[in-house]
C-alpha cells in the first residue's frame, strides 16, 4: 500500500514539508488579516444580532405618508426596520419618537426639507406634528 513511498527521496519530502510548513503560516497570517478586517467591520457597522432578521432585498419597503400618529413597523414589514429614510416633505418641524424592545428614544426634531437615514432597528415609529402641521414620508426596510 505505501510502495509510492520507496521512490521518494526524503529530502524531497523534507523540502514538502518546509513548504506545508510555510504555507500553515501564511494561512494563519490570513486568518489573523481576515479577523482584524472582520473586528472594523463591526466597529463601523455593528455586530449581527441573532435575534434580528437580517434585511431580504427581496421583500418590499413599508412605504407611507404620515402626519401624525404611531407606525407599527414592525407589523408592517414583519421584523423591525433596519434601514431606510425619513423625510419631512412638509414646511414645519415634525418630533420623532422611536420604538424598539419595548423603549422609546425621543424626542427627534426632523425639520422642514430633512432627512433621517435610519441605522438602527426601529419596531414603530411616532410622529408628532407641528401644530401647524406636518408630513412625514418614510421608505424603511
Amino acid at each position: 500500500m505505501f510502495n509510492f513511498l520507496a521512490n521518494l527521496n526524503p529530502n524531497d519530502l523534507l523540502a514538502a514539508l518546509d513548504e506545508l510548513r510555510a504555507s500553515a503560516a501564511q494561512m494563519k497570517c490570513i486568518e489573523e488579516r481576515l479577523a482584524a478586517m472582520q473586528r472594523m467591520l463591526e466597529y463601523e457597522f455593528g455586530s449581527p444580532v441573532r435575534d434580528l432578521p437580517a434585511h431580504d432585498p427581496r421583500n418590499l419597503p413599508l412605504i407611507a405618508q404620515i402626519t401624525a400618529g404611531l407606525v407599527d413597523v414592525q407589523a408592517g414589514l414583519g421584523k423591525p426596520a433596519t434601514r431606510g429614510h425619513i423625510a419631512n416633505v412638509g414646511d414645519n418641524p415634525a418630533d420623532l419618537y422611536f420604538h424598539a424592545r419595548g423603549k422609546r428614544a425621543g424626542p427627534y426634531k426632523l425639520l422642514s426639507g430633512a432627512t433621517l437615514d435610519l441605522s438602527f432597528a426601529l419596531e414603530q415609529l411616532e410622529v408628532i406634528p407641528d401644530p401647524a402641521g406636518t408630513v412625514v414620508q418614510i421608505h424603511l426596510q
